[in-house]
């Protein structure tokens, strides 16, 4: 008993550990190589892996996906824009980049 009152808290913690909340506002506009996803969703896709990003209509990071045709194939993905680092979370874009020199 005492072994699974450490064992759900272990668990829980774990579980925590391996999600990543995406920020699902982008006040900024889409970044500047998304595509338009077809308006027939895919009903079939390659298992090719080249990690995209899939967004809503306004521009919120739906999450990760294994291509950019799995990411078109669910509702409500509009647009899609490829992972460029798989191991990295690409950040929101900026607007207006600072000036450079001073």
């Amino acid at each position: 008993m005492k072994a699974a009152a450490l064992a759900l808290p272990a668990l829980v913690l774990l579980m925590a550990g391996c999600t990543h909340k995406y920020d699902t506002d982008y006040p900024m506009g889409l970044p500047t190589d998304t595509e338009s996803c077809p308006e027939d969703p895919p009903q079939q896709c390659t298992q090719d892996y080249r990690p995209a990003y899939g967004y809503d209509e306004n521009g919120g990071i739906l999450g990760e996906f294994g291509n950019a045709c799995m990411a078109c194939g669910q509702d409500a993905v509009k647009y899609t824009s490829p992972k460029l680092n798989p191991e990295v979370p690409r950040p929101a874009p900026q607007q207006n980049p600072p000036a450079s020199g001073q």
